[in-house]
């Protein structure tokens, strides 16, 4: 695993109560004083043992003030934008001095981070704060717990590390991985998987095919010399260009059924669903219905714009499939009462595990057609992760 790389979850417990340790120099300091004590008081020399008990003094005020300034720091991360599974991320971690005097320089470690040695953080004044930025490279979605931030410093004398700990309970939501998605390509799939009637045949698409074929139009300046039509320019005379159009948004329901039981298929489907809500909410104004029948079923209701669309990963994010056929029944009854309140889009697309589907009906007229992440790679319609292509292809 890389150094910058984090698996989701618990991380080593720490212990939170201040801890104390001799550095180098205390450890040297402690034998000289015990030498000095020895012979001090073995030969009767109270100079000497004057002298040790002097060291042992200093360690002990060197403990006590490194200790007493390290209390005064309150610390916390900030996470300015939301991170993903498989990327890093960057977020600042505020240190505030809350004492009325200022605190010497100390030390800052972040388990969490990619920095592992940490960072030497000067003097802060009384009521100050100060930043600094940090990365992390999660490597799955869900909730991440992150190790508590730890604050050492040895002052005045440097011979005794006093170290304390921020908050413990700080948690932090990664979003799945998204992939590419080809443009229109679940509107067009909608479209001409209704248009099979009960064919059952699935339809399929050229790679190269980004738009939809509108008509002909005389060539202008700027216009692709690979999409003349040469046969009718030849009749025509002139050159002649195939006229293309975006397929239109249409407003759309997601359903995405995750089966039962855990499993690399379970988050590319999610991976799949996170793609699908990305592109989607590029076009404003669209109505977007998503529908999630997970351990804990939701249905979103929304105009698709980025906003919403965080709104829809985060809680892809925490999906989870139910343990057993009897759980995923009890969710997808859920999510059908929560849409009978809903006004069904025209557009309806179901999104499910290859060979794990646990037939989720959803209650429209017609049937909505089913698309697993290995059948959306096989038509050209999604690319994955790099990560997941890399996996695939070792």
């Amino acid at each position: 695993m890389p150094e910058t790389a984090m698996e989701n979850g618990p991380q080593p417990a720490l212990e939170r109560k201040p801890k104390g340790a001799l550095l180098p120099l205390g450890r040297g300091a402690l034998l000289y004083a015990g030498f000095l004590l020895f012979i001090g008081v073995y030969k009767s020399l109270n100079l000497l043992a004057l002298l040790g008990y002097f060291i042992l003094v200093a360690m002990f005020v060197n403990a006590f003030l490194s200790g007493y300034r390290l209390r005064q720091i309150r610390v916390r991360r900030h996470f300015p934008d939301p991170l993903y599974a498989g990327q890093e991320g960057f977020y600042q971690i505020e240190m505030t001095n809350s004492n009325a005097a200022p605190v010497p320089p100390w030390c800052l470690i972040d388990l969490s981070s990619s920095r592992k040695n940490g960072w030497s953080v000067q003097a802060l004044a009384s009521g100050a704060s100060t930043f600094v930025p940090s990365r992390i490279h999660p490597l799955k979605r869900g909730v991440l717990a992150l190790a508590p931030l730890e604050i050492c410093g040895s002052f005045p004398f440097g011979l005794v590390q006093n170290r304390h700990f921020g908050p413990s309970q700080e948690e932090v939501l990664i979003l799945p991985k998204t992939g590419t998605l080809r443009r229109g390509s679940i509107q067009r799939f909608i479209s001409k998987a209704a248009a099979l009637g009960d064919s059952g045949k699935a339809p399929r698409f050229h790679p190269l095919a980004t738009e939809e074929f509108h008509g002909l139009r005389p060539f202008r300046q700027g216009d692709n010399p690979k999409g003349i039509h040469w046969r009718t320019s030849a009749r025509r005379g002139e050159l002649m260009v195939r006229d293309h159009e975006d397929y239109p948004g249409d407003d759309i329901l997601i359903a995405v059924d995750p089966g039962v039981g855990p499993g690399d298929d379970l988050e590319e489907l999610i991976s799949l669903a996170a793609t699908i809500c990305v592109d989607l909410c590029k076009v404003r104004g669209n109505r977007l219905v998503f529908a999630i029948a997970g351990r804990e079923p939701v249905v979103l209701e929304d105009r698709a714009e980025p906003s919403f669309g965080l709104v829809v990963l985060r809680e892809l994010a925490r999906c989870q499939a139910p343990v057993d056929q009897a759980g995923a029944a009890r969710a997808q009854s859920r999510v059908i009462d929560l849409l009978s309140n809903t006004e069904m889009p025209p557009a309806a697309l179901i999104l499910a595990r290859r060979g794990r589907f646990a037939g989720l009906i959803l209650p429209r007229d017609a049937p909505a057609p089913v698309l697993d992440a290995p059948t959306a790679r096989e038509l050209g319609l999604y690319e994955p992760p790099a990560s997941e292509r890399g996996a695939g292809n070792a």
